[in-house]
């Protein structure tokens, strides 16, 4: 079953969870086919797949490592940009440079609002500076850990009020409606695979959703509640929020 982190409440540290290699790829059969059947639905000019400076013999070392663990039927190809549309989740892999990392692989079909072309080339540090209240003094320190250590999982959770995989800015996003409460809370299974050898980490970003009637109503408005107005619009909730808690709370 998958968490309900929310009920932890609004949390920005970064929550990594080790696992073994084989857990890395999860998921239901049912869900991971619906995932990748709703990237083959992605509109065709979403820019999904970028890369910059990530050079052949990491990408073949990530390509190895997903052929060992994933369950998904895979084409016979060596070219991360022809697998990726095969898989449930979507990949990125950044890479320390110097005295810094960077993002040089993105095959992103499934984004949560954010455009992958626009991350290209950019840190950690630069890439969640965007989230109000995240601590990221120690960032390249975390990047380090997580190359050298692993794989780790976390999950990052947002509101949603439309059944929808695909949440690329340019698509529409469903306001709450009162009169037609439809409530999920969306998820985003992050698992982190370093590649020391390389200097680099992979990630795997895989969606899920829980349904309106698995929520816990208290412990979300709680939650809601605690987080600051620009918190509130980082998560795309300015306006909705005052229907969303009265429903939650009624």
């Amino acid at each position: 079953m998958p968490p309900h982190p929310y009920r932890d409440g609004y949390r920005l540290t970064p929550q990594l969870r080790k696992i073994s290699p084989q857990t890395s790829f999860n998921g239901s059969e049912h869900h991971r086919a619906a995932l990748i059947s709703a990237k083959q639905s992605i509109p065709a000019g979403q820019i999904w797949y970028v890369e910059d400076d990530c050079p052949a013999e990491l990408k073949a070392d990530v390509l190895r490592f997903i052929r060992n663990w994933s369950p998904d039927p895979l084409p016979d190809t060596e070219s991360l940009a022809e697998i990726a549309p095969q898989l449930a989740e979507d990949l990125v892999i950044h890479r320390q440079i110097e005295n810094s990392d960077r993002m040089v692989f993105a095959a992103v079909m499934l984004p949560t609002g954010w455009r992958p072309a626009e991350k290209l080339g950019l840190s950690f540090r630069e890439i969640h500076q965007v989230v109000p209240g995240m601590d990221l003094t120690r960032s390249e320190s975390l990047v380090e850990a997580v190359i050298q250590g692993g794989p780790f999982e976390r999950y990052v959770w947002g509101m949603r009020f439309a059944h929808c995989w695909n949440d690329h800015p340019d698509q529409p996003r469903a306001s709450f409606d009162p009169d037609h409460p439809c409530v999920l809370v969306k998820l985003e299974r992050q698992v982190t695979v370093g590649f020391p050898e390389h200097s680099a980490l992979l990630f795997l970003i895989r969606q899920e959703i829980l349904p309106q009637d698995s929520l816990d109503r208290p412990a979300l408005a709680q939650t809601l509640r605690s987080m600051t107005a620009e918190q509130t619009a980082y998560k795309g909730l300015t306006n909705d929020l005052e229907g969303l808690l009265a429903w939650l709370e009624s």
